[in-house]
């Protein structure tokens, strides 16, 4: 296992970053909010060991809400948790957006992740809600959402989290 090399993701990249998301995330069509969206044709990096894809984050532009970005997918493989490789993504995707002139970076993850919580928190980011049943409701558009995350926790609900990318990161003050 090398180090892994982070680039924008391209159009040759596009079968490799899909199956990853189809293994980490049941797919590049995402259900949160109440919208369906696909998030490989936003902006994107890959993070890659050789020749093989290991991580990948999308997010959008800033939009007319204040200068705000989404943070809309982040999928690392199983086997490089916990190495570093979601907060290199995580640190990419806010480089981006602020560099294009955002001002605040937010996501959408679920009840059950507690992993993705750790990690985001970790990068700044701060819960500003809390939207009850509304994985339950997105099953309906997309039932491939299983009943119960990673570590057995029922899933219901979205959350949403927030980082100011003016904001000096916990641990870079």
């Amino acid at each position: 296992m090398g180090a892994v090399t982070v680039r924008s993701l391209a159009a040759a990249d596009e079968a490799a970053a899909e199956a990853l998301l189809d293994e980490m995330l049941a797919g590049r069509h995402q259900v949160r909010l109440g919208e369906r969206i696909d998030v490989l044709s936003l902006s994107g990096a890959g993070a890659w060991d050789g020749d093989r894809l290991v991580g990948v984050v999308t997010w959008t532009e800033p939009s007319g809400d204040g200068g705000r970005s989404e943070l809309a997918a982040l999928a690392v493989a199983l086997d490089r948790w916990g190495l570093g490789v979601g907060g290199i993504l995580v640190e990419t995707a806010a480089a981006a957006a602020s560099a294009a002139g955002a001002t605040a970076q937010w996501l959408v993850t679920t009840n059950d992740n507690l992993d993705a919580l750790r990690l985001y928190q970790r990068h700044g980011y701060r819960l500003t809600e809390l939207r009850a049943g509304a994985v339950d409701e997105a099953r309906r558009a997309k039932p491939t959402i299983p009943e119960a995350g990673r570590h057995g926790i029922p899933l219901h609900d979205e959350l949403v989290l927030e980082r100011d990318l003016s904001a000096p990161r916990p641990g870079n003050a």
